[in-house]
């Protein structure tokens, strides 16, 4: 069973991917909120498909390559522009290609990205065109964390983010310690209560097996060295049924704002993905969702 250690987490470098619709503008929110917090420096990044329609606006008002090049150019300047009015250094990106997610991992690559923020819509219709399927492509893909905020979380506060209560959901395997590593750094950097929460999957009602959660809260207990109590109040809990759903209602109880896990694709909580559509954790969460590949 793992240990959870105390790792300093670097975020100099910030990925934002937008497509100038409402919840990517909340995603970057939030890069700016934790930019300022870590002094970090941000990348705004656009991928334009010259091809065809690849985002909100652009399927909304029909336009035509020019055209769309334009606005486009123009919205990322002027988010730029929001972003250096805080003081935080700020880049732009616009490649183009047919596979955002191809192009933000390109990018991600080359400048050494610590994070990616990304906005993800819901699940059905027009408003999922882009940051629904490319934000499961970062995610499964990525090869650092991936924080995915979606169209029900609350908007930031201004200033730098400061996390007070933080759910991280384990299986107990390598990619979900992996993920400890991140809950544990941001929870020590905002002096936040820790919820270490597994989720023990039924497939139909039982009662809950006393003897079984017992083991499993054990089990989480030993991942947490006595030093963490020095800095932060941990909490072990295990839950019962459909994991996706027992987080969302764990996140909802304890009002957290950010859930941790570790993401690969045999993960419950981020099950097979059918026909692009995004699994409910990320689209349903009132707080952004971190994972770790």
């Amino acid at each position: 069973m793992p240990v959870l250690q105390r790792v300093s987490i670097s975020v100099k470098n910030i990925l934002v991917a937008t497509d100038f619709s409402s919840v990517s503008n909340t995603a970057a929110a939030y890069a700016k909120a934790l930019a300022l917090n870590y002094r970090s420096h941000v990348e705004l990044a656009y991928v334009f498909d010259p091809g065809g329609v690849n985002d909100y606006v652009d399927a909304l008002l029909g336009l035509e390559t020019k055209e769309r090049l334009k606005m486009s150019t123009e919205s990322l300047s002027e988010l730029q522009r929001d972003f250096a009015a805080t003081g935080i250094p700020t880049s732009t990106a616009m490649p183009e290609d047919h596979q955002p997610h191809a192009a933000l991992l390109r990018l991600a690559r080359k400048n050494d990205i610590d994070l990616i923020v990304a906005g993800t819509h819901s699940k059905w219709g027009l408003e999922r065109l882009v940051l629904g399927s490319t934000a499961e492509e970062l995610i499964r893909n990525a090869s650092c964390p991936v924080l995915t905020v979606g169209p029900h979380a609350r908007q930031p506060i201004d200033g730098p983010l400061v996390f007070r209560r933080i759910i991280y959901a384990t299986d107990f395997s390598a990619h979900a310690a992996k993920a400890a590593v991140f809950a544990l750094s941001f929870a020590q950097d905002s002096g936040a209560r820790i919820y270490l929460c597994h989720i023990a999957k039924t497939d139909e009602p039982a009662p809950p097996d006393e003897t079984r959660d017992a083991e499993f809260n054990a089990a989480l207990s030993k991942m947490i060295p006595e030093s963490v109590y020095e800095w932060c109040s941990p909490e072990t809990v295990v839950r019962h049924g459909e994991p996706a759903q027992a987080i969302l209602d764990l996140a909802e109880k304890s009002d957290a704002d950010l859930i941790v896990l570790g993401a690969r694709n045999s993960s419950f909580w981020l099950k097979r993905v059918e026909h692009g559509l995004t699994p409910d954790l990320l689209a349903e969460a009132q707080c952004p969702v971190m994972t770790v590949c």
